[in-house]
């Protein structure tokens, strides 16, 4: 490779990574910002972004979001820098040298007396693996160590550069997350003739809340959990303006999604007790504040009585969200943070007499239900369409994935005698 060729090759990379870092902390970008990144790595295109299209023109993209294997990759791995890595090594030409240098500590590895360091690294590529054998049987020459034409983009996204000892944990990260992410890509283009449908834009008015909360759309976590990042409000669902804003409903559900969902988990509590079938219990465990739960247990309540707990509220919230086909921006957390996260979440429903709290008597638990006065609200106008046909959907994956839980629960408490 000449020196003109790294140079060019390395340029490429540097802006397509800098584009990356900016689609991680927004969790989208735009179109014009996307193009780079696509003459980069031309299958984000058409199978790991998801388009936004133009209200006026939904087949023409005005930007394009992350998606469910692009969020699975960061979570496996350590940080945003070997993400940014892993999205170039889609890229042939980027991912070659790495290549080159994981076979070359296969290849080291392999001389030694003591197998274990080759099984490690075979097992720490997982399936990137195949890609490493193609490299030692495709080539006549030894694999060298050397620095490769992104060493210096590599030690500036990860502190070092891939040929370097310490490196070979992160190198063997990468290079799995690429052979994922890749693999992905092509089951999407066999699948699917076509790219992937776009979706609209986040419509800020009330009338819009079912397009919003779409399959495929992202919801950024609870504001506390957002930690460095920013998500485009246009875009996926998140926070916009102030939880403690006095303005109306209407107002307070387009710009605070998860008091809207949770909202609309006690009307669905309200109006499935209404129809004496199936209910849905939220209980406070002992000892615990109301306005500051650590945790709410969801209970469903069969025909006959028998009540079967699912889990905790975060639990269940993840749950229902995979069912929607919503994926959670910037990672999934575990239902200790995410519990964390909703307490003040709680503590705002209740203030706003959306929530309300009973207490049990002796040696019983308090229960959360809808407020009175806002479960009359629900059914007149202007909230009546919102919690009518407008949320039907939303509805009805509530109820069935609290009746999912349950009967898996049920299977598992008869497959263990109890």
């Amino acid at each position: 490779m000449t020196a003109i060729s790294e140079n060019s090759l390395l340029l490429q990379a540097q802006r397509a990574s800098t584009t990356c870092a900016l689609l991680w902390q927004r969790a989208g970008i735009s179109a014009e910002r996307a193009a780079e990144v696509f003459a980069a790595m031309p299958c984000l295109q058409n199978a790991l972004l998801q388009p936004i299209g133009d209200n006026e023109d939904p087949d023409t993209p005005i930007a394009y979001t992350l998606t469910a294997p692009l969020l699975t990759a960061f979570s496996r791995l350590s940080q945003l820098g070997e993400w940014q890595l892993a999205l170039l090594g889609l890229n042939p030409s980027f991912r070659e040298h790495w290549l080159c240098l994981a076979a070359a500590r296969c290849r080291e590895a392999g001389s030694m007396r003591d197998p274990q360091m080759l099984i490690k690294i075979i097992s720490q590529l997982s399936d990137a693996s195949a890609w490493v054998l193609e490299e030692l049987e495709g080539t006549s020459m030894n694999p060298q160590l050397c620095a490769g034409p992104l060493s210096d983009l590599e030690h500036e996204l990860i502190g070092h550069s891939l040929h370097d000892n310490a490196a070979l944990p992160a190198l063997l990260r990468i290079l799995r997350a690429s052979y994922q992410l890749t693999g992905c890509a092509e089951c999407s283009a066999h699948e699917s003739d076509s790219t992937i449908t776009s979706l609209p834009p986040i419509d800020p008015s009330a009338k819009a809340l079912d397009k919003n909360w779409c399959a495929r759309r992202l919801l950024a976590l609870p504001y506390s959990l957002l930690n460095q990042t920013k998500p485009h409000a246009s875009w996926i669902l998140t926070e916009r303006g102030s939880s403690s804003d006095t303005s109306s409903h209407l107002t307070l559900f387009t710009q605070q999604p998860w008091l809207f969902l949770l909202s609309l988990l006690v009307f669905v509590q309200d109006a499935w007790a209404a129809e004496q079938r199936d209910s849905l219990l939220l209980v406070l465990p002992s000892n615990q504040n109301a306005f500051s739960p650590t945790e709410i247990n969801i209970v469903v309540q069969g025909i006959e009585g028998d009540e079967v707990n699912v889990g905790n509220l975060a639990a269940f919230l993840l749950a229902l969200l995979n069912n929607l086909n919503i994926s959670l921006y910037p990672k999934i957390p575990d239902t200790h943070d995410l519990n964390r996260a909703l307490a003040p979440l709680v503590a705002n429903l209740l203030s706003r007499q959306i929530w309300q709290f009973k207490e049990g008597g002796r040696n019983e638990t308090g229960l959360y239900s809808i407020h009175p006065d806002f479960g009359d609200a629900c059914y007149s106008l202007p909230l009546a369409p919102i919690f009518s046909y407008r949320s039907a959907r939303l509805q009805q994956a509530i109820k069935q994935t609290a009746r999912d839980i349950r009967a898996a629960k049920l299977i598992n408490i008869q497959g263990s005698g109890l």
